[in-house]
């Protein structure tokens, strides 16, 4: 049947051509909007520029994670693995100081796997981080790809479970102990606690949203950044054209490389009662995000530390400074560039999830698991009928 005769298809192209100019018009309305209330937070500082040093000698550390898992014997295998790249650099010298690695491979059942996963490589990562804390000295920057914080992404869902409770609450317990313990213990001993402490910082890809969001309800006291009330006055009053457009496009558009947004207090974990370490919780975190190179996408940066403790050892400038140390050390102009200790981490971990002709790790010791089981029943009818001579 032709066009001519199918009332469908006429009703869709007279539905196109009449919403083709309203759509554009829209279109153009939005860009204009961008245009109008992206330079006003810009010029009252909703991002700042970075004096950025890259020949300042900078010691840091990268850990990154990864883990597979492969259905076995009505279960799964898996391997987990966390490692640690040392890295040293000036301008464009480099000096490599080692990895240091944890692996973990073994059997579980199917019960909330993921998350399970993730948190045997929690507990890697913090056997690196002893022996990093243990050494002297210790390094600028610790640099991870993991929260700080356990919440409500990380934890089991199915903790509000009664029949599964108590198989996964032992496992939580006892990760919930271990990360409160080490940061009783260290949290004192970082920036900007201690003004000549390790930096510790989380990078990731999130949204830009939260930013504005607390300008809005709390004003200046959530950013240890000066921010013009004149920006606060005008997030108030064109907040529905804000979301109409997208927050996430309209910082977008103002957020250049070597730029960074005004840092604010991390508070949802507050809300979370279940959330640990209670260590770092109590003492706030603040995040900011920053976009280095042309090709580069923005990194939210999380790192230990409220609004009010950053005002503190130097305010703005400080996380200037922190912001200037990520850029220095991201090397390639990339899409998914991140600093490059870090990023030597992530490609050597990455092995754990390497296979070759759809065979890897965890397909071996599969295939050893059930020789040696096959094995085990060998012996078992060979020595049957000994047992009592």
């Amino acid at each position: 049947m032709n066009a001519e005769g199918n009332p469908l298809a006429q009703e869709i192209t007279a539905q196109l051509q009449l919403g083709l100019m309203g759509t554009v018009g829209k279109l153009a309305r939005q860009l204009r909007s961008i245009d109008r209330i992206a330079p006003r937070l810009k010029d009252g500082g909703i991002v700042r520029k970075l004096p950025v040093d890259r020949d300042q000698k900078r010691r840091s550390v990268g850990l990154s994670v990864a883990h597979r898992k492969i259905g076995a014997f009505g279960g799964l295998l898996y391997g987990a693995a966390a490692v640690a790249h040392d890295l040293t650099t000036a301008a464009a010298d480099i000096i490599h100081g080692g990895q240091e690695s944890r692996l973990d491979v073994g059997d579980m059942t199917l019960l909330e796997a993921e998350r399970r996963l993730s948190w045997k490589t929690y507990t890697l990562v913090y056997d690196l981080l002893e022996e990093i804390f243990q050494a002297d000295p210790l390094p600028d920057l610790i640099l991870l790809d993991m929260p700080l914080i356990m919440g409500r992404r990380v934890y089991a869902q199915a903790l509000d479970d009664a029949e599964t409770d108590a198989e996964l609450r032992r496992e939580v317990r006892e990760l919930r102990d271990r990360l409160e313990a080490f940061w009783e213990k260290h949290i004192s001993r970082c920036f900007p606690f201690d003004p000549d402490g390790p930096k510790v910082v989380t990078l990731d890809r999130g949204r830009f949203g939260s930013l504005l969001r607390l300008l809005k309800s709390k004003s200046q006291e959530v950013t240890p950044d000066p921010i013009d009330g004149e920006v606060e006055r005008l997030i108030r009053e064109e907040w529905t054209q804000v979301l109409s457009v997208g927050i996430d496009r309209v910082l977008a558009g103002i957020l250049n490389p070597d730029y960074r947004t005004a840092a604010f207090n991390r508070e949802q974990d507050l809300r979370d009662k279940r959330a640990f370490p209670q260590s770092i919780i109590e003492k706030g975190t603040i995040a900011f995000h920053y976009l280095t190179g042309l090709r580069g996408t923005p990194i939210q940066v999380e790192t230990l530390g409220s609004a009010a403790h950053w005002r503190e050892p130097g305010g703005e400038a400080a996380i200037d400074a922190l912001a200037s140390d990520l850029i220095s050390l991201t090397y390639f102009d990339v899409r998914q560039a991140v600093p490059l200790p870090l990023w030597y981490a992530q490609q050597s971990v990455q092995i754990i999830k390497k296979t070759q002709g759809g065979q890897g790790l965890l397909e071996f010791y599969k295939r050893e698991a059930l020789r040696a089981m096959q094995q085990e029943l060998r012996d078992r009818a060979w020595l049957a009928g000994w047992e009592d001579e």
